[in-house]
């Protein structure tokens, strides 16, 4: 998943003082304990990004893509605390036949829909053709789902689902929030009403949703999952990292689940009100478009690589909460193979770039057939994008490559430029689940066109490359994708188009009234309400 950095700032690489380091390394990092109890039974949650559908089924806000949906629903399988998958509707872990083309799942008989309904296997199946089906806009049909050949219920509780092809992936799609038939047969998916006034199964229930403002629930007295701790909850909308903190600080807020950066989160080192909760969240890379006229020639992008101080430059960014990116897997990731790490080496990168003919010029940008090492580099205006831009700028300039800066109005305009002229830009990649999820559309070269921009938008078309992806999505066995997953990394390094550089830590700040927060072990993107932070949300109590 690649999306344009935004959301956090810092200072300049290169200026971050000694001292604020020190201060960052003994910034208090814990999970939330009990206090005194607040008044009322509310928390209210700050969360960024507003939806325009609760259905689960079209993934917004940011995509069910990655097994999330709001707490209104629940799904067959769930991620638990280590990112695993665990049963949830599902009584008990799905059967794989032999050739792994049927799953076969259990509905628990206890589940029942916020009016009372029960659950049933009709509503899976439901949920799932829907997703199939062309007339409804949901993006996740194409991202996910080209797998799925068939789903039935050939009784109450039982679903089967027909794969096309061996997909060891399928079982995390088995994480979307599933939706009532008995409310929904007959609509137009597209505009019901239910997609912003939801009806689930899930632990809280449906109460207000505000444009602009707020989503409310309240908790399920039917819950099947066993009593749910908190009996209201108010997700309010807030992009603005200051304005979160003003609210915080003035205990608007119970818990921030953006995540604030290090000079500002450490505001709350000592404070008797909040602690801030560490969540390993997401990398930042380079994208190097290999349409790109100047950076065609793979020696060209492995030059780049070389250059980057990896270290320093996630230390200036993030102080003592982040740690250097090597590869399209996260440390945490069972995927992730660190023989992939390497120390910057200026004296090679120099090397490659004059190997592949560019020569310096008189300003000391280097020169080939009268065409300056020269490339648009875009980012957007906030401040973790600004100076990342820069340090990387000034990076690439001490072995003669000249990145020019600019800030870009939209994700959208970005998207355009980089399809149209192979623009560089700063990417956000975060998947912290099967590899297949995203794999193949971000790097196989059936998806290198410029029909959707929104796949490999970096051109990759790499034997290499395709090879690995291919071999870890047609096998179940661990040792096989593990092996099939570190030649992908070393594909992906050697071909050189998406530099990876670092992964930061979400600092969320949270209640010391608030019981139970237990944070995942990775994340991600955080833009969840049923992973990260939030995975165990109905265990939350207030105390």
């Amino acid at each position: 998943m690649w999306e344009e950095a935004s959301g956090i700032s810092s200072l300049r690489v290169r200026l971050l003082s000694a001292a604020l380091v020190a201060l960052l390394s003994v910034l208090g990092l814990a999970s939330a304990t009990a206090a005194q109890a607040p008044a009322g039974d509310t928390i209210v949650i700050a969360i960024e990004g507003e939806p325009n559908n609760l259905n689960p089924i079209f993934g917004d806000v940011f995509g069910s893509f990655n097994g999330d949906h709001w707490p209104i629903f629940t799904s067959l399988l769930d991620y638990n605390k280590q990112t695993e998958l665990a049963p949830t509707l599902a009584d008990g872990m799905p059967e794989v036949s032999e050739d792994g083309l049927n799953v076969t799942v259990r509905v628990r008989e206890d589940a029942q829909w916020h009016d009372g309904e029960p659950v049933t296997a009709a509503d899976v199946v439901f949920t799932y053709q829907a997703m199939l089906d062309p007339d409804v806009a949901t993006g996740l049909r194409d991202l996910l789902f080209e797998s799925l050949a068939e789903v039935s219920a050939p009784d109450e509780r039982t679903v089967n689902f027909r794969l096309s092809r061996r997909d060891p992936a399928f079982l995390d799609k088995l994480t979307i929030g599933i939706v009532p038939q008995h409310l929904l047969e007959g609509q137009d998916l597209n505009t019901a009403r239910f997609n912003v006034e939801s009806v689930g199964s899930g632990p809280f229930v449906f109460s207000e949703f505000v444009e602009g403002e707020r989503l409310v629930m309240t908790a399920n007295p039917d819950y099947f999952g066993g009593e749910v701790g908190i009996p209201r909850i108010v997700f309010v909308f807030i992009n603005d990292e200051n304005t979160r903190v003003a609210r915080l600080e003035a205990g608007e807020i119970d818990v921030d689940a953006v995540g604030l950066t290090p000079r500002i989160a450490e505001r709350f080192r000592d404070s008797d009100r909040y602690d801030i909760v560490r969540v390993p969240g997401e990398q930042l890379s380079l994208q190097l478009p290999t349409h790109n006229p100047v950076l065609g020639d793979e020696r060209v992008r492995q030059a780049i690589g070389l250059a980057i101080d990896r270290p320093a430059f996630v230390s200036g960014l993030f102080g003592d909460f982040g740690r250097p990116a090597y590869s399209a897997f996260q440390p945490q990731h069972w995927a992730y193979d660190p023989s992939v790490e390497f120390d910057q080496d200026m004296d090679q990168a120099r090397a490659l770039l004059a190997e592949a003919g560019w020569r310096p010029g008189a300003d000391g940008i280097l020169e080939r057939q009268g065409t300056r090492l020269s490339f648009e580099f875009l980012h957007s205006s906030d401040p973790l994008s600004q100076n990342a831009a820069v340090a990387l700028r000034d990076a690439l300039a001490e072995v003669g490559v000249e990145a020019r800066l600019e800030v870009s109005p939209s994700f959208e305009e970005t998207t355009r430029r980089v399809a149209e002229t192979g623009a560089v830009t700063i990417g956000r990649p975060g998947n912290a689940y099967d590899p297949d999820l995203y794999l193949f559309r971000d790097f196989h070269s059936s998806s290198a066109t410029d029909d959707d921009p929104a796949t490999n938008r970096n051109r990759i078309a790499d034997d290499q490359v395709d090879a690995a992806i291919e071999a870890g999505r047609t096998s179940t066995d661990l040792a096989e994708r593990r092996s099939a997953y570190a030649q992908l990394q070393q594909a992906l390094q050697d071909n050189g188009a998406v530099q990876y550089l670092g992964q930061r830590d979400y600092l969320l700040i949270v209640s010391k009234n608030i019981q139970g927060i237990d944070p995942g072990t990775l994340d991600g993107h955080l833009h969840g309400w049923s992973r990260g932070l939030m995975w165990n949300l109905a265990q939350w109590r207030l105390g």
